[in-house]
């Protein structure tokens, strides 16, 4: 079969065309292989280790180290330049459109590399046309339909138990009936059964994944949903496959490197690190000095000071992140004034708290009112955001790591670069609001549902009347800078600081983060300057006022996935879903307007 190359965005490549995927190039679908195989031509792993990750590994609970998917560029002779995620066709099967026809094919291009095929059972000719049904399981397993097992499902006659498969014969068919339907049909013994999406039966011994020759097998008895009957799904189902992915900013000290410095380069390569890391002798390392010193063209004391840094932990010194307090040690960084901040910092932002406590507001007024509730408000003008991938679900069962059998010594991740706008809300205001009986009582209602309805976030979320009320001004902010400011609602992305009692959070996070090392235009840090921002926040607070869809919206007691929202549609609050970290839900735009059942915040 010829290889074709299709162009992926790298941002993509850990979410929607990531592993066990199945994705639409230009001609057919097709399924991108496991890590495993992103190898150059030695068979050593083709991905780029990403250096000065130990804090975010630290935070997130990841042993393995982190590196970037291998990336080439397609030149103009037609060959890549550099090394390509490999992926395989799939769906196998491709049938006749005809209507009257439907003739099953397994793999055409087996003995005909061609781009297209026709159909030779039929007069018309009519080109093939890939299957859009695979069949998955909840242990996440992936495979073709069992055409054949489907078909003689309903056997009746010994010629139709006995019917064995042939793949290399077109003699299963799938006839289009009246009203959306399909009938499965066996021209060699007259077997016939319906056929339709979300169809269930046994995965059996299929393959585990398109492109491995290993089948389930005896092991499936070890897997948690190994009794459980697959499902035949169409390859856009987001069932098919759900990317789990875990993001974090990169913060001080490790935000701080100076690139290109001496302890940045020996550092940073592998081969000076494990020698530094040897147990040498004296003779041994004054010979090495002598050795770094001339390569890098300095002094041997300059490298000595350099060895004796990265002995002593550098660039962290010990400072490692525990699981569980990624966002507390996220919040301290943006809250913190830091020193001596150089532009080129992955981790810069400037603080207009001063400026806007200085503003000439007049009293009562809108503004003045929002300024009360603010405690601060920082442009972030630049960030870098680790994006990782854990794995992958199918049917929302077990997590599948990126490698399938979960022994990869590295996790597929991203650099992303951008700015954003952060602002903390006021403490004694918010504490005193969060507990009027009557806020407390509209949030009850989601609090008992989410509780039942299992649904787990990474980091947990403690439902409360200061997260809903956060969540919900963070949406209704990123519709009204798609609004104003022209940036679309599903690259902007929110973090959610919330937290009462002790070391108390209530702080909101909306930036925009891109693979290219240059970040993005720099517009949405722009925005936290005083006035900007206070008019841009008066639009929010009024447009929470009203939904097209009101009364409806403001009296519902409950809307959404598993009724975990209040008055929140889409009309109003609900965003882009790559934009919410919270799956659009535990929003409330009646905690932000008040109303009969509530307090208006400002």
């Amino acid at each position: 079969m010829l290889h074709t190359h299709i162009p992926i965005r790298l941002s993509h490549i850990l979410r929607y065309c990531t592993v066990g995927s199945v994705i639409r190039g230009p001609e057919y679908l097709m399924t991108p292989k496991d890590i495993r195989s992103w190898t150059d031509r030695n068979g050593r792993t083709a991905a780029r280790l990403i250096p000065y990750v130990d804090q975010v590994r630290s935070a997130l609970g990841i042993a393995q180290e982190l590196r970037e998917p291998p990336i080439a560029s397609e030149l103009e002779n037609g060959t890549a330049d550099g090394i390509c995620i490999p992926a395989l066709r799939f769906p196998s099967w491709m049938r006749c459109p005809n209507p009257r026809c439907g003739r099953l094919y397994c793999r055409p291009w087996r003995d005909n590399p061609q781009s297209s095929w026709q159909c030779t059972g039929c007069d018309k000719h009519t080109e093939l046309e890939q299957v859009p049904w695979v069949f998955v399981h909840a242990d996440g397993h992936m495979a073709d339909v069992p055409w054949h097992r489907l078909a003689h499902a309903n056997a009746a006659t010994q010629d139709q138990k006995q019917c064995r498969p042939d793949w290399n014969t077109a003699y299963l068919r799938l006839v289009e009936l009246p009203g959306s339907k399909y009938e499965l049909i066996c021209e060699r013994c007259d077997a016939r059964a319906p056929f339709h999406t979300g169809i269930r039966n046994m995965y059996g011994k299929l393959r585990r994944q398109p492109w491995l020759a290993e089948s389930v097998g005896e092991h499936c008895q070890e897997l948690e949903h190994h009794n459980e009957p697959a499902q035949v799904l169409t390859v856009n189902d987001t069932r098919v496959h759900s990317p789990q992915t875990m993001t974090a900013l990169i913060i001080p000290p490790e935000s701080r490197i100076r690139r290109g410095s001496l302890v940045d380069r020996l550092y940073t390569n592998s081969r000076i690190r494990k020698e530094i890391d040897s147990r040498l002798n004296p003779l041994q390392k004054k010979s090495m000095l002598w050795r770094l010193a001339d390569e890098f063209r300095c002094k041997t004391s300059d490298v000595k000071r350099a060895i004796e840094d990265i002995d002593r932990g550098y660039p962290s010194y010990g400072q490692h992140l525990t699981p569980g307090l990624l966002l507390e040690k996220e919040y301290q960084a943006l809250i913190d004034t830091i020193p001596d901040l150089f532009d080129d910092e992955d981790f810069v932002t400037r603080h207009y708290t001063d400026s806007l406590e200085k503003m000439d507001l007049e009293k009562d007024s809108q503004p003045w009112r929002i300024r009360a509730v603010l405690d601060q408000v920082t442009a972030v003008t630049r960030l870098k955001e680790i994006l990782v991938l854990k794995g992958f679900q199918r049917l929302g069962g077990t997590l599948v790591p990126p490698d399938i059998i979960g022994e990869a010594d590295w996790l597929p991740a991203l650099e992303l670069y951008g700015d954003g706008i952060f602002f903390r809300l006021n403490e004694a205001f918010l504490n005193r609001w969060e507990q009027l009986p009557r806020v407390v009582a509209r949030i009850q209602p989601l609090k008992k549902r989410f509780e039942r309805s299992g649904i787990k976030f990474d980091p947990d979320v403690i439902v409360s009347p200061r997260f809903i009320l956060l969540h919900t001004i963070s949406h209704l902010l990123i519709r009204q800078l798609e609004a104003q400011a022209g940036y679309p609602a599903a690259s902007l992305k929110e973090r959610i600081y919330s937290k009462p009692g002790e070391n108390a959070m209530a702080g909101i996070l909306i930036y925009v983060a891109v693979p290219d090392v240059e970040g993005s235009l720099g517009g949405l840090c722009e925005l936290a300057e005083p006035k900007r921002f206070l008019r841009l926040m008066c639009k929010v607070f009024d447009h929470a006022q009203w939904c097209s869809l009101d009364p409806v919206c403001s009296e519902h007691e409950g809307q959404g996935p598993n009724l975990l929202n209040r008055a929140a549609c889409h009309a109003c609050v609900l965003i882009p879903e790559p934009s919410c970290a919270y799956g659009n839900t535990l929003l409330d735009r009646g905690l932000v307007k008040g109303g009969d059942d509530g307090r208006s915040f400002v």
